[in-house]
């Protein structure tokens, strides 16, 4: 179970309930949630049932062993249910008797419930705060893992700005033309201009997404003729000659 309700299942005889108190309460003074029969199940609610789902919500099983536990049908329901499922179970030695043959664990003899509690904790773990904690901090990335791409799928970027270059010279002479007005016009935006630097050179930048299939270049200088062209907006350059006017 991925999300456990109980850190432990406190299998214990009614018998010895007294021995298995301090166990409980250091346990539980450890910060560990702790399944206890008497105060965790309601009046009225059926027994083996409720057994059932707090075994398979709970981490781990303390089997408290003794005489008064051997005889009982119903502890015997709760560790084979826990080894069933396999869940660790950890046994408390409360006198001599011997362990079922099913359970073939070292179990701890130690008789002061505090000093059981301090044994067990290594083996119990991180508490199911801390658990829970790491389990949601896993389960956000895991859920922004899976959200990010599919928020990009459903608002895709826009399309990235363009621009397009080029270079004026004179029909006649060759050479580059300065000062050249270059205006293109696109559906649905302002006309935009630039003008040839001293190496007849002209760069449109920032252009609106999307890029047109074809675009219209005009050239305008004092001087010579005016020129225009309908040109596809995948040419990397556009390299007009403009007639000097007499």
């Amino acid at each position: 179970m991925l999300w456990s309700r109980y850190d432990v299942f406190l299998s214990y005889s009614r018998a010895d309930a007294e021995r298995v108190q301090p166990l409980l309460d250091e346990l539980r003074r450890l910060g560990y949630r702790v399944f206890f029969d008497v105060q965790s199940i309601a009046p009225g609610e059926q027994w083996k049932k409720r057994l059932d789902r707090s075994i398979r919500g709970s981490r781990t099983l303390v089997l408290c062993w003794s005489e008064h536990a051997h005889g009982s049908d119903y502890i015997a329901f709760e560790y084979s249910r826990a080894e069933a499922l396999h869940k660790p179970v950890f046994p408390w030695l409360l006198d001599r008797t011997p362990l079922p043959a099913m359970l073939e664990i070292q179990g701890i003899n130690e008789p002061d419930g505090i000093k059981v509690a301090a044994a067990l904790r290594p083996y119990l773990g991180w508490r199911l705060t801390r658990r829970h904690f790491v389990q949601a901090v896993v389960a956000l990335l895991i859920a922004i893992a899976i959200a990010i791409p599919v928020w990009r799928k459903l608002n895709p970027p826009p399309p990235p700005a363009w621009g397009f270059q080029g270079q004026v010279t004179g029909l006649k002479t060759g050479l580059p033309i300065s000062g050249v007005e270059v205006t293109l016009k696109l559906e649905d935006s302002k006309p935009h201009v630039a003008l040839t630097d001293s190496h007849g050179v002209y760069t449109l930048q920032n252009l609106p997404a999307p890029r047109p299939d074809h675009i219209h270049l005009e050239f305008r200088k004092s001087g010579f003729a005016p020129e225009g062209d309908t040109i596809s907006s995948s040419k990397t350059d556009f390299d007009p000659r403009l007639q000097e006017q007499p």
